[in-house]
This record gives C-alpha cells, structure tokens and sequence, in this order.
C-alpha cells in the first residue's frame, strides 16, 4: 500500500507516536506533583514534632517488682510482673484544629482523655519478699501531655510526675509514682478503683491498647473522616458530617497479650490538592487522546490539514493544564484552581483550532475539550464508582468518536484545486495529441489521391 504523507494510516500513526512523546511532560507533570507531596509531608513531620506525634494510649497497670528464691541459685531473683485492670473504661474528646506551615495545612488534634475502672491485686503478692508497687501508664510522645496527668488509686490521689523514656517499645513515654504496696489491697477480692484524667495532643491517629481484661473505649470527635483501624473495628459508630462517635469494647479473650495489640482511629484531612492534582494526571493522555482524535476527524472532514508541530502544540496545552491546577491549587480551592485552568486552556486551544481551520468547527472541538474535563472532574469527585462510570464514559466517548468516522477513506477526496489542475492537465495533453492524431490521418489519406 502506498502510503502518502497525508493519507490517514500515515497522520494516524505519526499523532499516535506524538501522543506517546507527550506522555513525557506528563510524567515531568507528575513527578512535579509528587515532590510538592513530599515537601507537605515533611511541613507535617516537623509540625506533629513540635506539637505531638500520633499517639498510642497504654494502662493503666500495676507493676510489682519483688524477689523470688530460685532453688538452683543461693540469691533470690529479683521478678517483675504485671496487674492489669479487671475493668477498664477509656473517654475520649478528641477536637481538631488546622495548623499553617507556609502554604500547607496541617490537620492535628487535642484530646481529653479520662480513665476509669478497678484492679484487684492476686493475694499471692502479699507474700512476696521486698515488694515494691509502681503504678504506671504509657503513651507515644510525652510532648503531647499538657501539665500533669491527675490520678486517684483507691485512697491515694496525686499526679504523674516522673517520666521516662523505654527503648525498644512503644508507646515509648512512660509515667509513673511508687505506691507503698501497705496501701494497695492485696486478697484477691478487694477492688481498687482507679481514675485518670489528661489533656493529650497528637496528629493524625490515636490508638488505645486494651489493658484491661474487660476494656471498652468511647470516642467522640469532631473530624468528619476517620479511618478505623489496629486489631479490632468499633462495634457501634456514628459518622456525622460533623465528626463521628465510635465505641470499642475487647475483652481478655479477644485480646490475648495486650502489648501486642491495639485500635483506634486515624484522623484524616479531606482529600489535599495533591491527591487531586494526582488523580487528575492519571487522565491526562486520555484526554490528550480524544482531542488528538477529535482534530483528526475535523482536519479530514473539513480538508483542512493540522501539522505535527500543531498537534504538539495542542498536546502540550493540555500538559500545561495539570501543572497550571497544582499551581493554583496551592493558594485556592481545588475546585475553582481546575475550572480556572480549564478556562484557560479552552479558551487558548478554541482560539488556536479557529486559526487553523478558520471555520465554526473549531468551537465544537474547544467544547469537546471543555467537556474532557468536566468529565475529569466529575470523576475525581466520585470514590466507590470512579473507575466503573470512568470507563462507561470512555466507551461512550469512543463509540461517538467511531461514529463520526466511519465515513472517512484512507485517502481524503481532492480538492478544487487539485481537480482544477487534473482537468488542465489531462486538457493541455489531450490537445496535441488530438491534433497529432487528425494530422497524421489526414496525411495517410491523401498520399493516394496525389
């Protein structure tokens, strides 16, 4: 097949080849996308260290430290074990705020955290020899306590006030006051109620670990996005567009060693600019695609021919797009950042088809163009369904794209002139060889009659 510079397979292929190259500066687009990313994640490090780190809740506990005899030693052991609370009930208020760092947003949150339930000490450990009593509790970054954590343990009322820093463990920061194990009950029966109460800050996730060999957790906040997660999923929730309610309850049996399991909840920001802006590349050689497709059919049934260096124009207007919604997204909402990109670059590329085809045909591609777009956006703003209606449409736009098509030849018909030209020449060459043709009959005819 004889394949000519503006034959349609030939055009075809040289747009296909152009559209891949153009997937170049998409990806510069992107990876353009990702490293504003990651200097917003770092803006949120250095906040979360500042103003507190996701934080884990553990305790409260007992610990009792004691010597044992050991009869293949002459010197007793020094033990360690632990008293978990047969009860414990754990309220949390937990409010958020945003906090600014240059142009990023940063979502963090302030909690109040109350305590309850009772022990009851194994009467075992009245027998101990040296016994000494801590009375502790844990979290994750001791930045985020404000002032001193208030207690009360039976008849003992006080305040944390030493800390310590354990390696190896988390959470990490722990707080305890010595007891005199003569004011801790221990027969096996006596329970001891214990209380405590804190305000806590942390970002972006708090988790509980259930030390209580029958716990239940009550969560009350005012983010509207929260992610459930850790070992156990709350069995009542409310989420509210103005924040959620959220209750846990995990007993000995579900829980096994409590220092290996955890739940709560991660507090999430709505969805960033540069979630978005992400999203919205992903459709960026798709849309070049159709509008490449779309001047395709206008250049063949208009016969009016695009160059490749117009339709690398065209594509890398389209390019340009997803840089100008980052930059605008920065500094406005994501919303009017994409309708203003948008506006921007139909209004360029409906003037830039005028010019080039100089006929009403350009406004229909500018509104092919317009309509990619809000398609875009429509399915940005859609979650469970965004890859089924995004495919739908694809089909959709495609089989018009077909239908609109079906028509053209591989070749496009000749033009006036090229008709004009046809007829002079086959006019021009027609002549002489009439006339040749007259003269030599003529000639042959009369030889004779001479």
């Amino acid at each position: 097949m004889n394949l000519k510079f503006n034959s349609l397979p030939l055009k075809l292929a040289l747009v296909a080849v152009l559209a891949l190259f153009l997937l170049i500066p998409l990806a510069m687009v992107k990876e353009q996308i990702r490293d504003r990313q990651n200097a917003s994640q770092e803006s949120i490090h250095e906040v979360s260290h500042s103003w507190g780190s996701p934080q884990m809740l553990a305790g409260p506990s007992l610990q009792m430290t004691y010597l044992e005899a050991v009869t293949s030693q002459k010197e007793p052991e020094q033990r360690t074990a632990y008293v978990y609370p047969k009860d414990l009930q754990v309220d949390i208020q937990t409010h958020t705020q945003i906090l600014h760092r240059a142009i990023f947003d940063i979502l963090v949150y302030k909690a109040d955290v109350v305590m309850s339930g009772y022990f009851i000490v194994p009467e075992t450990y009245a027998e101990k020899e040296r016994l000494t009593t801590e009375w502790q509790m844990r979290v994750s970054d001791l930045r985020g306590i404000e002032g001193s954590p208030a207690y009360s343990l039976g008849a003992l009322s006080g305040a944390f006030e030493e800390t310590v820093m354990l390696k190896n463990t988390e959470p990490s920061g722990l707080l305890k006051e010595e007891v005199a194990p003569e004011r801790i009950p221990m027969d096996g029966s006596t329970a001891i109620p214990f209380s405590i109460s804190f305000k806590l800050r942390g970002s972006s996730e708090l988790m509980v670990r259930p030390y209580g060999e029958m716990t239940r957790v009550k969560m009350q906040a005012d983010c509207p996005n929260p992610s459930f997660t850790g070992d156990f999923l709350p069995l009542e929730r409310d989420i509210r567009d103005d924040g959620f309610t959220a209750a846990w309850e995990v007993s000995k049996i579900n829980r096994g060693n409590p220092d290996a399991c955890s739940f709560g909840v991660r507090m999430l920001q709505d969805v960033t600019q540069y979630q978005q802006s992400t999203r919205s590349a992903k459709y960026g050689i798709l849309v070049i695609l159709l509008v490449f497709l779309a001047g395709l059919a206008a250049e063949f049934l208009m016969k009016r021919p695009i160059s490749l260096v117009q339709y690398a124009v065209i594509g890398l207007s389209l390019v340009l797009f997803y840089a100008l919604v980052l930059a605008f997204s920065e500094f406005m909402p994501f919303g009017w950042a994409y309708l203003l990109s948008a506006l921007m670059t139909v209004t360029s590329l409906t003037c830039y088809f005028r010019a080039i085809l100089r006929s009403r045909t350009a406004y229909v591609l500018g509104a092919l163009t317009a309509l990619a777009y809000l398609i875009s956006y429509i399915l940005l703003q859609m979650e469970t369904y965004a890859f089924l209606c995004g495919t739908l449409l694809l089909f959709v736009l495609l089989a018009a794209v077909m239908y609109f098509t079906r028509n053209l030849s591989a070749t496009p018909p000749a033009g006036p002139s090229a008709g004009a030209s046809a007829g002079s020449s086959a006019g021009s060459s027609a002549a002489p060889s009439a006339g040749s043709s007259a003269g030599s009959s003529a000639g042959l005819s009369a030889g004779p009659e001479q």
